[in-house]
């Protein structure tokens, strides 16, 4: 069975609302963008390109309705603007070269969340990529993803210094995290050359509910009493989540 962020006992917390009062994951352009994203796989080979010229013409119409929705949604990430504006040029691009095997280096190089680790904050995230312990597909694959950055890890990151870690949680997803897949990590998109990369991500939220549902099956199979510490994060996903995020940063 996959962890989904959109199942209510695998995620704590409100999504950010945005103006029009509507959660990032309902509003109408992200809901055109990851309903393209999805059609547009099926037309794609795994290496990511869309093969047969005879599909070109419904994968330029999912291309624009992706680059259409991402230009919408920029002004709710004005700290992803570069990146967005990369990622539309990398889309036209695509298009242009006939739908070969897609090259998203510049966007990749654009989009930098090591730099804003603030909790809370959103971000839009649409490149070609497979999913680690998912998909080995590099299709179009788009997420909604949330920080998740307490207070105490700002504290401990002044000791114990991990620039390179972020720490996120999925409010929505296509398909390739429709998975186990727990990770953001840059060397899954699909990109020319390969860069010095600055940023790896993972979605705790997916680590911390997959901790609480093994490690509660565990103790009962074996009949195994917890400590209480233990024992309280099976039943508290917030704890867990920012626990994981005290681990991950310091592996």
């Amino acid at each position: 069975m996959s962890l989904t962020a959109h199942t209510p006992a695998t995620v704590i917390g409100e999504p950010e609302v945005v103006e029009d009062g509507r959660p990032l994951a309902a509003q109408p352009a992200w809901l055109g963008l990851k309903d393209a994203a999805t059609t547009l796989q099926a037309l794609q080979s795994q290496d990511g390109s869309v093969a047969d010229p005879a599909d070109h013409a419904a994968a330029a119409g999912h291309v624009e309705t992706i680059t259409r929705a991402i230009a919408a949604l920029a002004p709710l990430f004005p700290h992803d603007a570069d990146y967005l504006a990369a990622s539309i040029r990398d889309f036209e691009r695509w298009v242009d070269a006939g739908f070969a095997v897609p090259d998203f280096l510049d966007s990749l190089s654009a989009f930098q969340p090591q730099q804003h680790r603030v909790d809370g904050l959103a971000h839009l995230v649409v490149f070609p990529m497979y999913t680690q312990n998912g998909s080995r597909n590099r299709y179009v694959e788009a997420v909604l993803v949330e920080v998740i950055w307490p207070e105490f890890i700002s504290d401990l990151e002044t000791t114990y210094t991990n620039r390179l870690f972020v720490s996120l949680r999925l409010l929505d997803f296509t398909p390739g995290y429709d998975t186990n897949s727990a990770v953001l990590f840059p060397e899954t998109v699909a990109m020319r050359e390969i860069p010095t990369f600055t940023w790896g991500a993972i979605f705790q939220d997916r680590e911390a509910a997959r901790y609480r549902r093994v490690v509660r099956a565990a103790s009962e199979i074996t009949k195994l009493d917890l400590p209480a510490d233990a024992a309280r994060m099976l039943d508290d996903q917030a704890l867990t989540e920012k626990t994981f995020v005290m681990w991950g940063g310091r592996e």
